[in-house]
């Protein structure tokens, strides 16, 4: 079994790839022109298993992770749905009523929102062909639509720790922010290709663009490089905002924490990346071309 390049040895790996040839996710990012970023567009196949190795079923990417607002795990954003992974990975079924192809996934409090495209069984009142934003406060259970229904895809979408929520949808470079979980929303933002945000304490909301990492200290209305930092081109925060984390170039794994100014190498992904979440206490759950990973702090 190939462990991630760390401190601290991986526990398992509780899902492995399907090396199949598999459908390609269509991917709307305005001037995306490095390798890295690029990746992104492609789709592996991912078998997702039980704790006894059974396969239930392959799921063909993983778009993000969120914490699990009613327990200790985590929530995946996949092509094919919602699925429950616990702290240590351990995938579970798919929660009903979620289908639909996640392509963004964010969580305020106790609250989920979600961007994508319906499913075959998604209603069809939370839109076509694009799901617009739309909401959960029962763990993805059951959804509403709340704004641009069957209008936009957002592909990047995140929450601060204040509540405030960043979106960046397919079709525009200019960032959206919602301040009312998701029903309303300003094209106050500043105007920038991004694949992913995160948010930290100190109210930065870090950017991983094209062009290197960017941060926004004035609530998105200006960014600006962050000096040093490695490129990046995957983002994500801690459910306390205390720690980002994030892949580069190479697979290389990078931290940091509020207010630092230094990003810290963590490990190297085996090949293409397509998901990364952080702890609290600083472990990790990596979906890449092994498997989904989890990888405890030393």
């Amino acid at each position: 079994m190939r462990q991630h390049t760390t401190s601290s040895a991986p526990t398992r790996i509780l899902a492995t790839l399907s090396k199949s040839p598999t459908r390609r996710r269509s991917v709307h990012l305005i001037g995306l022109g490095t390798a890295a970023l690029l990746a992104l567009a492609g789709c592996a196949a991912t078998t997702a298993t039980t704790g006894d190795g059974h396969t239930d079923q392959a799921l063909s990417h993983v778009h993000g992770i969120v914490a699990d607002p009613e327990g200790d795990g985590f929530l995946l954003g996949t092509h094919e749905g919602i699925f429950p992974a616990t702290q240590t990975g351990e995938l579970g079924q798919r929660v009903t009523g979620s289908d639909f192809d996640a392509m963004g996934l964010t969580v305020v409090d106790d609250t989920l929102l979600a961007s994508g495209h319906p499913g075959p069984d998604t209603p069809v009142e939370l839109g076509t062909p694009n799901l617009g934003i739309i909401r959960s406060a029962d763990r993805a259970e059951t959804w509403e639509p709340v704004a641009f229904t069957g209008e936009k895809d957002f592909h990047a979408l995140t929450a601060g720790p204040d509540g405030t929520i960043y979106g960046l949808s397919s079709d525009s470079t200019q960032l959206q922010i919602s301040t009312d979980q998701g029903s309303t929303w300003n094209a106050t933002g500043a105007a920038l290709v991004a694949v992913s945000f995160a948010v930290d304490t100190a109210g930065r909301i870090v950017a991983a663009t094209p062009d290197g990492l960017q941060v926004s200290t004035d609530d998105a209305a200006t960014f600006a490089l962050w000096p040093n930092a490695p490129l990046l081109f995957m983002l994500n925060a801690s459910p306390d905002h205390q720690r980002l984390v994030g892949v580069g170039n190479g697979g290389k794994i990078w931290v940091t924490t509020a207010g630092a100014t230094q990003w810290t190498e963590a490990g190297t992904v085996h090949g293409t990346a397509q998901a990364i979440a952080i702890t609290n206490t600083g472990d990790m759950l990596i979906v890449d071309d092994s498997g989904i990973t989890h990888v405890p702090q030393e």
